[in-house]
């Protein structure tokens, strides 16, 4: 018998400016959609915008590639569409891919517990320390009313690695019942690189401006880089007030370092604009999982990180360096030691990550995974 999941989630297609998440729940869809039904509920507008999507129909089911959608409208009214579509119990297994979500994630499990229906959890890595750094007595209240309620029992919380599981016990306890899937990457790869010209070092960020990508950090390390490079963002502007304390060290740079923000880009365009830089530079705060990562490994590009993500051990796999944050100056050293590697070693090192990364998203690992995690929590008593 296959499994119907309600999934819940703040954004999905056509929207892309909810970056990750998104992905995540694309290539579930995409690649799981055969073994389990998917149904979701999201908004009916992207991040940040005022319009609703003009492509969909919004407050009706909508089918999307492998899934059926329900666009919700805001205020009140999205609130009686969610408590509609919950209590048709026309589905085995609620699906929420946040924790701290008010409205895509709080208030579908109220109304999911109360109608005793079983429930999955992604906090998709709001557990992680580099998370719950920001605004974090907010946070911690919310964590302990969550607690006080009782809603962690009898949830499946899904962990996308070994590492977001030790987080979410941390949070809620050694007793919650968590279940690990890695999320399921890209399967899009770039064309064979090839040797890259002289001039400039590029190196390129791709992600959401927010505190929490660590973009101001990753500028601040470009001070004390000596070789030519150039830094260039993608990603729409989340939080001005971040973006201008960024602006601000940029003019501060020293001339031979030039950053700038080239907009936004596309999901389809991500893997092919990555492929014309020479590294992919991106010392977030913390990530679940990583979909940007997976991309840049996709287009064969080096990637040069924080050790706050599951994406770890880069240099023993010939693909990457992930440093401590509280060693900006490594970060620097290793741009300047990346800048003046010869050509032919360069391409040597990109042609590696590209077989890593055709290797390592061919499996079917992590699907198996996915759909393991809703027979696991249909069948729980």
């Amino acid at each position: 018998m296959s499994v119907t999941v309600l999934a819940c989630a703040g954004h999905y297609l056509p929207g892309y400016k909810g970056g990750g998440p998104i992905k995540t729940i694309k290539n579930l869809f995409d690649q799981a959609g055969d073994k389990v039904t998917f149904k979701l509920i999201t908004s009916d507008r992207d991040l940040g915008d005022i319009s609703p999507y003009t492509s969909v129909t919004c407050g009706a089911w909508n089918k999307v590639g492998n899934a059926s959608v329900f666009y919700v409208q805001p205020g009140k009214t999205g609130y009686v569409q969610i408590t509609r579509q919950l209590r048709a119990k026309d589905y085995h297994v609620v699906y929420l891919n946040s924790f701290f979500s008010p409205r895509f994630s709080f208030f579908p499990l109220l109304i999911a517990k109360a109608l005793r229906q079983k429930v999955v959890l992604g906090p998709r890595g709001e557990f992680s320390e580099g998370a719950l750094s920001l605004k974090a007595a907010k946070k911690r209240a919310f964590i302990k009313a969550f607690k006080l309620l009782g809603l962690h029992r009898g949830t499946v919380f899904q962990a996308s690695s070994d590492y977001e599981a030790e987080d979410i016990r941390w949070a809620l306890g050694p007793n919650v019942d968590i279940h690990v899937a890695e999320d399921i990457g890209a399967q899009e790869f770039a064309e064979p690189p090839v040797l890259r010209q002289s001039g400039e070092f590029k190196a390129v960020f791709v992600s959401r401006i927010s505190p929490k990508k660590n973009l101001l950090a990753a500028i601040e390390m470009l001070r004390m880089v000596q070789q030519p490079l150039i830094y260039d963002i993608y990603g729409p502007i989340e939080d001005q007030a971040y973006w201008q304390e960024c602006e601000k060290v940029i003019e501060a740079l020293p001339p031979h370092v030039q950053v700038q923000h080239k907009g936004t880009l596309n999901p389809d365009e991500v893997v092919k604009t990555l492929d014309k830089y020479d590294v992919f530079f991106f010392p977030t705060k913390g990530e679940n999982y990583g979909h940007v990562i997976a991309e840049a490994l996709c287009a064969g590009l080096p990637i040069v990180i924080a050790d706050t993500t599951p994406w770890r051990n880069l240099q023993n796999l010939g693909i990457g360096w992930d440093l401590p944050l509280n060693n900006p100056d490594a970060f620097s050293a290793l741009l300047d030691e990346l800048a003046t590697m010869p050509a032919v070693d360069h391409l040597r090192m990109r042609q590696n990550v590209l077989t890593w990364a055709k290797n390592k998203f061919s499996q079917r690992d992590a699907i198996e995974a996915n759909i393991a995690l809703f027979k696991y929590a249909y069948e729980k008593k």
